[in-house]
């Protein structure tokens, strides 16, 4: 068994090699608007005949503050009003970090630290018919209490939102038709032990992706409040589902297969293709646009065959880390620090 795995793990490398050419590619910075001073960017969905990016502002002061900007072409931007709660400490001081698509409008996630112990306060913003985006009411332990852990990516379909994230219990989320309210469902069965990175809002039912333990998870629920966990394959090492989007009627999830990152197809799951090689930050953004496959894994990934094969995709100069990528009709948006810029066909 030594050889045979040594030999699987000669030839990974050898794909993933073959793999790193960079296509050319051809950027163009965004230009975002708003008072000058520095901007936190985050995240960013194409949604509708929108694109959005979230993020926040630091003013003057230092102080934090949510921002949302959006755009019908790529190219002209405008920042969205953004109205906390009446009385919101913390929702007027966060960063949007997270942001996901339902039925052409989105919502987002962002906190702010605070407290004696410095936890994050979680935060949801909901968007409203004209476009601009509240912050939704919520109890503290919603997001926060003695079994919080941590809220992490929103993702949405025609059933509404989700929100992959953990309690002490082990794997969480919070759904909501419409983001103006989500409830939370922890200590769920078949959730237990587990950790959840992403999740998916599939026709019928909703997907969590993660780990139990050192072997990659993934769990689907009809109403949030008992999860069926799938078999997904499993190799030496530590494997871990981070980032899940649909490409046609299959789902596509990636994240660290041992000391390359893995690419795995479902629903029916099945282990295809590596690439690159994990660092601390993971996966950070996975998307699709026109039939292919982005991934911000340290560098940026692209996959045209479903996961199989992978190359590196030449970057603007200054874009890095990657925070977030989205696509769109061909179209790619790449997020890193405070820009952002825009190719087609990459």
């Amino acid at each position: 068994m030594p050889a045979v795995r040594l030999l699987r793990a000669l030839a990974a490398l050898a794909l993933v090699g073959a793999c790193a050419s960079a296509p050319a590619n051809a950027w163009t910075e965004l230009s975002l608007p708003g008072p000058g001073g520095p901007r936190l960017l985050r995240d960013a969905v194409a949604c509708g005949e929108h694109w959005y990016v979230v993020g926040g502002r630091v003013g003057t002061d230092g102080e934090t503050s949510p921002a949302v900007w959006d755009s019908t072409d790529g190219r002209s931007w405008r920042s969205l009003t953004l109205t906390p709660l009446p009385g919101s400490y913390y929702g007027p001081r966060s960063v949007l970090y997270a942001v996901g698509c339902a039925n052409g409008r989105i919502a987002a996630v962002g906190s702010r630290s605070g407290g004696a112990h410095g936890n994050p306060r979680t935060s949801t913003w909901y968007q409203r018919p004209d476009g601009s985006l509240a912050e939704a009411a919520a109890p503290f332990e919603t997001y926060g209490g003695d079994t919080a852990v941590d809220v992490g990516r929103i993702s949405g379909g025609a059933a509404g939102f989700l929100i992959a994230g953990n309690r002490t219990s082990g794997a969480a989320a919070w759904l909501s038709p419409d983001g103006t309210r989500f409830r939370l469902f922890e200590n769920a069965p078949g959730l237990g032990r587990a950790f959840a990175r992403d999740g998916a809002v599939l026709d019928g039912r909703f997907l969590l992706v993660g780990s139990s333990g050192n072997a990659p998870a993934a769990w689907s629920s009809v109403d949030g409040s008992a999860w069926q966990r799938a078999e997904v394959p499993d190799e030496d090492g530590y494997d871990e589902l981070q980032r899940v989007v649909r490409l046609g009627d299959q789902l596509i999830a990636v994240g660290p297969r041992g000391d390359t990152f893995g690419a795995w197809r479902g629903p029916d799951w099945t282990a295809v293709g590596r690439f690159g090689k994990p660092d601390a930050t993971g996966v950070r953004s996975l998307t699709v646009s026109a039939g292919r496959l982005y991934a911000a894994a340290g560098d940026l990934w692209r996959s045209g065959d479903g996961g199989r094969s992978w190359v590196t995709v030449t970057t603007p100069r200054g874009a890095s880390p990657l925070s977030a990528v989205a696509g769109h009709n061909g179209d790619v948006l790449l997020v890193a620090g405070d820009r952002v810029w825009l190719a087609h066909g990459v």
